[in-house]
This record gives structure tokens, sequence and C-alpha cells, in this order.
């Protein structure tokens, strides 16, 4: 069954309609965006989650002390590192779930994660789409099939950037990853989400009908 992660959590209404759907993770943004949330809220979020659901920090380039400090506050599972985030870095956090963000088009990034995967030094690999000077979230998509083309020791891929209810079956089929993780595609604006395109997204992805009530 294909993972899922809804990102850019800011909110209990919207966590309570994701974990709903059957969320496997809900991400929070400590790093500077529209959806950035502050600790006192996630811990609040978290405390009403199932236990099952996976609790993700997203941070970038933050100092490993705060990082760590956030995540027990916060009562976090997972950290997401989408900036420059060396092995070394990545390895202080072996006690968590440990997902390395990286941007890639059909030329560049695909080099920069060998490295972690020599090192073990996280638990899985996200794909994110390469802008110039975009750090992530660009809601823009990457060739999807190269994904499905390389393999670093069975480490699990996510596929993210511009993935919405319409076109994920293109995207599961054409990078046949471990998860996917969605934040603007699933927005009526920055860090709202819309429960409706919530709800399609999880029939295409689990061939299941939910309930409207």
């Amino acid at each position: 069954m294909i993972w899922i992660k809804i990102c850019g959590i800011t909110n209990f209404a919207d966590a309570q309609a994701a974990a709903s759907l059957g969320a496997d993770a809900l991400g929070f943004i400590f790093a500077k965006s529209p959806r950035r949330v502050q600790p006192e809220k996630v811990r609040e979020i978290v405390l009403s989650l199932p236990p099952e659901t996976e609790k993700i920090g997203v941070f970038m380039d933050e100092k490993p002390e705060k990082a760590r400090e956030i995540a027990e506050f916060c009562g976090l599972t997972g950290l997401q590192f989408h900036g420059n985030e060396s092995p070394e870095y990545c390895k202080k956090f072996k006690d968590y779930q440990v997902i390395k963000a990286f941007r890639v088009n059909s030329e560049k990034g695909w080099d920069k994660i060998f490295p972690y995967v020599q090192n073990n030094a996280i638990d899985r690999i996200l794909l994110d789409t390469y802008v110039k000077g975009v750090p992530g979230g660009t809601g823009k998509t990457f060739p999807w099939k190269m994904a499905a083309l390389r393999n670093w020791k069975d480490i699990p891929v996510i596929v993210a950037g511009g993935i919405n209810p319409l076109n994920v079956t293109r995207c599961l089929q054409e990078a046949n990853p471990f998860g996917i993780d969605i934040g603007s595609g699933v927005e009526r604006e920055p860090g709202k989400k819309d429960h409706g395109m919530l709800k399609e997204l999880f029939e295409k992805v689990r061939g299941i009908k939910y309930s409207s009530s």
C-alpha cells in the first residue's frame, strides 16, 4: 500500500481530516514557509492524533540541538531535512525516522543522494523538484519515470512536488514509489487544506470510496 504524507499541516481541522482518511504521516513545517507553524501548536495537534500516525517535522539547515529540542517538545516521530544537511548531520538523529529531501530534475540532484546512502545516514529518500533558487515546495513536478529507474540499496523513495488528485495515478504508475508527499496539491490556500481534494486524493490512491459525512 502506498504511504501517504500530507505536509504543511497548520491546524486541527486539517490534521483530523487527513488522519481520518488514513494518512500515514502528517508534516509540520518549522522552516521559513507560508505554512510554517509554531512548536506549541504542533504539540497540541500531535497530542490529538492516533498513535500510528507518523508526526514529521520539516527543517532546513536548523542547528541540530534546536531541531532535537523541537522534536522532543512536539512529540515528533520523524524529521525531514530540506537544506544542506550533511550525512554526518543526519546521523545525529538515528533515534528518529530520518527523511532527506533532494531536489532533482532530469539532470540535477541525483548524484547528491549517494553519500547519504553509502553512509547509512537516512531512512528514506524524498525527491522534490529542482527549481533554481527555490529550496522546496515549488508545486512543480520532475520526470517521475527517472525515480523508478534508480536504486538506492532498497531505501524507500518518496516522491513530492506538484502531485494532486488529477495526476497522482500517473505519478504512481511512472515513479513506482514507496510513498508520496503532498502539500499544495490539496490546498485551497497556503496552509489550508481543501477537504474535498483530500478525499479525492485518498480515493484515487487507495481505491476506496469514503463517506461524505
